[in-house]
């Protein structure tokens, strides 16, 4: 007894490991975690701070110069008494009016391509999060129509086996029945491991554990209608982060141009100093900087602004070129998928139904056997799943629509 009560006091001590809580998720809750949380996301954001800073330090003045000046002194005689003199100096250079301008707005260019390369990437994250929600949605609906369908089979097994033992049909019905029972299990057990899987992706794309439990609240079913391809691709190429991006390394590059043609003008330096021997009188000084022997470096940086603004416009040329490819291949898939729903939803589901619903009728009254039951039950439950495929791979069609020539490098 003491024993059994030991055990029960170890058992009850024990530390009880916490379920998680289950999330209800939304797929734009989803897409706003999923923005929130990712790693290469946050990565960009201080990229963004990284090139502010730059620009501060580019488009700053230079260092001053403070130095000490000792005068007077006699290398021959170290020890005479010669007159010596300390002098104090304070030197600023000042860059040619209009460089330190124009260097600001070449690090704004730096801050706005981290920018855009945050909103570019931000686009691909949201369409990774809602192709793999999608998927996700995809299984659960095929995990519930496979359980409805096993219910249904168990049922007509149970009216083949009251038929056989009454003789009314022979034994190879029943084992038919039952082989459809176990081929809709294994579907049934390879379609919950694929909606396992799709879970543990989306949670890993969401910033959480791969086993978080997960309500996903949005329908499958929920998709746009009547599109219109004219609008709707304008709409994005106006906000498209990287054409913009193509245009904005043609403005860099005319940037650099500029740059080239003030490097050959000249720096200024102004100071002042003040004597120890005659406190309170104060020194002037002026000097220039000059390329005076860096022609080559000035005709480098001139070949180098050139090639940079023709490899930008070409640059530009293919992005767009691209933009308009992939777009229109998108567009060509979300015809298609939306064709191949209206096949469905227009004749295949209606008249599937409704054959199943006379076969129902004809069973119930004895005029159809359970296999002819079967093959209609397994039919319609092959043309459901198509049709949730057909689904899954239309949303699928319009996430791309929004990332389509974005992943453009």
């Amino acid at each position: 007894m003491s024993v059994l009560l030991v055990s029960l006091c170890l058992v009850m001590s024990w530390p009880q490991v916490e379920a998680q809580p289950v999330l209800a998720l939304s797929l734009d809750q989803a897409v706003e975690m999923a923005l929130a949380k990712n790693p290469a996301l946050l990565a960009l954001e201080k990229e963004i701070e990284s090139s502010r800073a730059r620009t501060r330090i580019e488009a700053s003045l230079p260092e001053t110069e403070v130095s000490l000046e000792l005068a007077g002194l006699n290398l021959a005689r170290p020890h005479s008494s010669g007159e010596k003199e300390l002098s104090f100096w304070i030197n600023q250079s000042i860059p040619f009016p209009g460089k330190l301008s124009l260097r600001t707005e070449l690090g704004q260019t730096y801050e706005e391509e981290a920018r855009l390369h945050l909103e570019r990437q931000k686009i691909l994250v949201a369409t990774q999060v809602k192709k793999t929600y999608f998927r996700s949605l995809f299984h659960q609906a095929s995990v519930a129509l496979l359980e409805k369908s096993l219910t249904l089979l168990q049922d007509i097994q149970k009216n083949a086996l009251s038929r056989y033992a009454l003789g009314a049909v022979p034994y190879r019905e029943v084992l038919r029945v039952r082989l459809e029972e176990a081929r809709t299990r294994n579907d049934l057990l390879e379609a919950r491991k694929e909606l396992a899987t799709a879970l543990g992706e989306l949670n890993l794309l969401l910033g959480q554990e791969k086993d978080q439990p997960l309500v996903l609240t949005s329908a499958l079913e929920n998709r746009l209608r009547d599109l219109k391809p004219e609008e709707l691709t304008a709409a994005l190429k106006l906000q498209s982060p990287s054409l913009q991006l193509a245009h904005l390394l043609q403005k860099r590059a005319s940037l650099l141009g500029q740059m080239a043609e003030l490097d050959r003008l000249p720096d200024f330096s102004f100071g002042f100093s003040t004597p120890s021997k005659r406190f309170g009188a104060i020194g002037f000084g002026f000097g220039l900087s000059y390329p005076l022997f860096s022609r080559k470096k000035l005709k480098g940086t001139r070949e180098l602004a050139v090639a940079e603004k023709q490899k930008a416009v070409l640059a530009a040329r293919a992005a767009e070129l691209f933009y308009e490819t992939r777009k229109k291949q998108v567009w060509e898939e979300i015809m298609t998928a939306e064709k191949q729903l209206r096949i469905f939803e227009e004749a295949l589901l209606r008249e599937t139904e409704a054959e199943l619903e006379k076969a129902r009728h004809d069973f119930s009254l004895g005029q159809l056997d359970s296999l002819g039951l079967l093959d209609l039950y397994r039919n319609s439950t092959l043309v459901r799943l198509e049709y949730l495929r057909a689904l899954y791979l239309y949303n699928c069609a319009l996430a791309d629509l929004e990332k389509a020539g974005e992943d453009y490098e």
